[in-house]
């Protein structure tokens, strides 16, 4: 903290126009006692420029309120364009991240996947992302057989049969009980149409370690909130 010292003078106003008249032709600092002027001694106290990190209590309310919405305001637009995308695509999850190694080489444990799921025509070759009946995690493989299918009311419905690239069998074991294929409009969340190498690994880091989570939702709320911007 530092300590400033200031005059107020409560003399005759020519006598303090002479003291400051004096310190122009001298030295930085004048003496006021050497004009007879009465001085007194006034702290000023400066406080450190506040870091991101500080206090809560240096915040004001108001300030404090609109850091919570911007905060809010940051997940409900993510929240947002996920669902947007969700209806451009007609598929539930539009993006996936591939969590095993049973696709190699076509894609490796961490990769990025693009889904699209308008259009119902799934041909053999595909690789398709689906959900096992019973099961949360959706599974990434590839279609090696079809049957059923066409146009009409009467046509049987699309089913498939799918098997990992990595993997010696097909994917009849993976799926629910007493189901042999896959109904492509019920089971299969969209077909792969793009991807980014690697991008999604820090899904597979937040799904092993959990408390990662906490950590980066944490490390993003402070951050906006302490934001003075």
């Amino acid at each position: 903290m530092l300590e400033i010292i200031t005059t107020r003078c409560d003399k005759q106003r020519y006598l303090y126009r002479s003291v400051l008249s004096a310190k122009a032709h001298s030295s930085q600092y004048i003496n006021c006692a050497s004009f007879h002027i009465d001085c007194p001694r006034r702290k000023i106290q400066t406080h450190n420029s506040p870091t991101m990190f500080g206090s809560l209590s240096s915040l004001q309310p108001r300030q404090l309120a609109t850091q919570v919405l911007n905060f809010a305001l940051v997940l409900s637009t993510a929240f947002m364009l996920w669902k947007g995308l969700s209806v451009a695509t007609d598929s539930a999850s539009p993006i996936v991240v591939v969590l095993s190694g049973s696709m190699e080489p076509a894609f490796q444990r961490g990769d990025l996947l693009f889904l699209w799921n308008r259009g119902l025509d799934t041909k053999v070759g595909e690789v398709v992302v689906y959900n096992v009946r019973g099961k949360d995690i959706p599974i990434v493989h590839r279609v090696v057989r079809r049957f059923g299918g066409g146009e009409g009311i009467n046509a049987p419905p699309l089913q498939l049969l799918t098997k990992g690239d990595n993997n010696a069998a097909d994917d009849t074991e993976l799926y629910a009980r007493g189901q042999d294929f896959l109904n492509r409009a019920t089971d299969v969340v969209g077909s792969v149409v793009g991807y980014i190498p690697f991008v999604g690994y820090v899904t597979i880091l937040l799904a092993e370690y959990p408390w990662l989570k906490t950590v980066m939702l944490a490390f993003m709320g402070l951050t906006v909130v302490f934001q003075r911007e």
